[in-house]
């Protein structure tokens, strides 16, 4: 097998495992729960809940083996709120380290640009969190 056909067997894997765990009905309910909250509960809720293995257990969430969660930013500044990831085996990191499935606040897709800005670095996750619980839209988040 090619170094293409290895990544890319690597992240169809990785990507079922997400998409199964993210299917699971005590997740779909947490996302679901995290979503009917206002905007500005919402990063709170990532952190005192979906983070907390804790609380995700309380709600019979175990995460599979390889699977993390965590906060991310993107130098796009679109409003995100977590991810699910899994990284690749180790041999292939130097192409591709991982892959996620992102769980974004909802926004205005033209609020996030595609020109050069998108390329800047993330926001710090808990300066992006706190920013979203004032309620700032992503299209005011201007490098601070």
């Amino acid at each position: 097998m090619n170094a293409t056909a290895a990544i890319a067997s690597a992240m169809r894997e990785g990507y079922d495992k997400l998409i199964s765990f993210s299917q699971d009905p005590a997740f779909r309910a947490m996302v679901l729960e995290m979503y009917d909250k206002p905007r500005e509960e919402r990063p709170k809720f990532v952190r005192e809940v979906v983070l907390s293995e804790e609380a995700r257990a309380e709600r019979g969430i175990v995460l599979p083996d390889g699977i993390l969660v965590q906060r991310s930013t993107f130098g796009d500044r679109r409003p995100t709120l977590f991810c699910i990831k899994i990284y690749l085996p180790e041999e292939l990191h130097a192409p591709w380290q991982n892959v996620n499935l992102t769980f974004d606040d909802l926004y205005d897709d033209r609020d996030v640009p595609r020109d050069e800005r998108a390329w800047r670095p993330g926001l710090p996750f808990d300066e992006q969190a706190s920013l979203m619980a004032q309620g700032v839209a992503a299209a005011d988040m201007v490098d601070l």
